[in-house]
């Protein structure tokens, strides 16, 4: 008996009587084989991810008390959409110690906007930021 996989169309088989050869075909060919499949689903994947560069502006947090919020255009995010946020790599050692000192994380999601939290201080320099849409 042969199948295949509901997500990829990978072969699958239980057939004990199925040729060596055709069975190696189908899993290790050069065209339409298991690994073929995998290679483009995985190569798929991961062009799909997308990076946005973006700054929390010292100047646009708002609230007088913990938790300030600040909200970011985020061009291409949508309200469902899986992804992660982090400082960029490019800042500079007090824009570091001052995203922990703000104890920063993401409270909203919206089509083309975040709103980030400072639980902690309110950030009085801009912090420069990398978001990574998940596709």
């Amino acid at each position: 008996m042969s199948d295949t996989t509901a997500n990829y169309g990978l072969y699958i088989t239980d057939d004990s009587s199925e040729r060596f050869l055709e069975w190696r075909t189908k899993m290790n060919g050069t065209e339409s084989s298991n690994m073929v499949k995998i290679d483009t689903a995985l190569g798929e994947k991961a062009n799909s991810s997308v990076l946005v560069s973006a700054t929390l502006l010292a100047s646009a947090w708002t609230g007088i008390d913990s938790p300030f919020t600040q909200d970011i255009t985020v061009t291409g995010l949508t309200a469902t959409q899986n992804g992660t946020i982090s400082v960029a790599h490019n800042a500079t050692f007090e824009q570091r110690e001052m995203a922990r000192e703000a104890m920063l994380s993401v409270v909203g999601q919206e089509d083309g906007k975040l709103t980030i939290a400072a639980d902690g201080e309110m950030p009085d320099i801009d912090i420069p930021v990398y978001i990574i849409l998940l596709g």
